[in-house]
């Protein structure tokens, strides 16, 4: 693991004209599959399995999730058993190559209907998961617990520099929550999701668990905002404008994004500044919540 993942300035014309700097936290970096917020996510529920002397990790994802992907290869990394519940009866372990290399790292998936699959939060259905399977850990979709935000406020202890603004995509609020917890800056959300405004009531129960009463929780919520029109059509989608933006940020400032993620979070960051939302001489952590494998479905488009 490449860790404490690197911080790069980014350097843009935008930036320039406003007098803002750009800091771009590579959590991206940090493996080639295990990632960004996924290695942050899974590393304390690594730890609570072993804790627990359960005989597997159980979770949950898309055909195309990128939790899957790295939960089957950390998990065969440190020999762990794994089992992933995977939305769709209809696919298979060779439907795409994120199932391909989940099933070679040894996962064994299974393939469920979408009504199942919306039980997936519910106790019952973890009771009936445990009874069928044994004495599993279960992961929830994406690492979106108390343990997967405790490894994203890693994220900013190892942020040296004073910062005033950080953005971060969001899709559960996992890691931003994490980010909220362990800074005083200004913590900006960009929903991946279409209709994300749920997101917030997801970082105040977050604080909950964290043992924050109601009026910690309030203060802490006016440091954080969410941008949830960015979306770009919803989770997973895309939009030619996305796609042109994706490729003239890859020419001007060397690193590559994500569709699904983090392009929208930095068109997001982008827009900001544009419309004067980002103070003059002021400092952004942009954190590159990795996620890079999902670009394998629109590669034509990156041409």
């Amino acid at each position: 693991m490449n860790l404490p993942s690197p911080i790069t300035e980014l350097y843009h014309p935008l930036f320039e004209e406003n007098d803002i700097k750009v800091l771009l936290k590579r959590d991206d970096l940090i493996h080639p599959i295990i990632s960004g917020n996924k290695w942050r996510k899974l590393k304390f529920n690594v730890e609570k399995y072993k804790a627990l002397n359960a005989t597997a990790i159980l979770t949950f994802g898309g055909a195309y999730s990128n939790h899957i992907a790295a939960c089957a290869e950390l998990c065969a990394d440190v020999k762990i058993p794994s089992i992933g519940i995977i939305r769709g009866d209809e696919l298979n372990e060779n439907s795409n190559e994120t199932l391909k290399a989940a099933a070679k790292n040894g996962m064994k998936l299974i393939f469920t209907s979408r009504e199942e699959y919306a039980l997936r939060e519910e106790k019952y259905y973890h009771e009936e998961l445990r009874r069928r399977h044994g004495h599993v850990f279960i992961v929830p979709e994406g690492g979106a617990n108390y343990y997967g935000v405790l490894g994203c406020t890693e994220i900013m202890k190892e942020v040296e520099q004073d910062v005033d603004y950080v953005f971060c995509a969001a899709g559960t609020a996992t890691t931003v929550s994490g980010i909220l917890l362990s800074t005083e800056a200004q913590v900006r959300a960009v929903s991946a999701l279409k209709g994300g405004t749920f997101l917030a009531d997801n970082v105040r129960m977050r604080l909950r668990e964290f043992g924050y009463e109601n009026d910690e929780i309030a203060e802490s919520m006016a440091n954080f905002e969410l941008l949830d029109d960015f979306h770009h059509g919803g989770y997973a989608k895309h939009t030619a404008e996305l796609i042109e933006f994706m490729k003239e940020f890859r020419e001007s400032c060397k690193v590559e994004l994500d569709y699904v993620y983090t392009a929208k979070m930095m068109s997001a960051l982008f827009s900001q500044i544009k419309k004067g939302k980002v103070k003059k001489n002021s400092t952004v952590l942009a954190v590159h919540t990795g996620g890079l494998q999902g670009n394998k479905t629109i590669s034509s488009l990156l041409a």
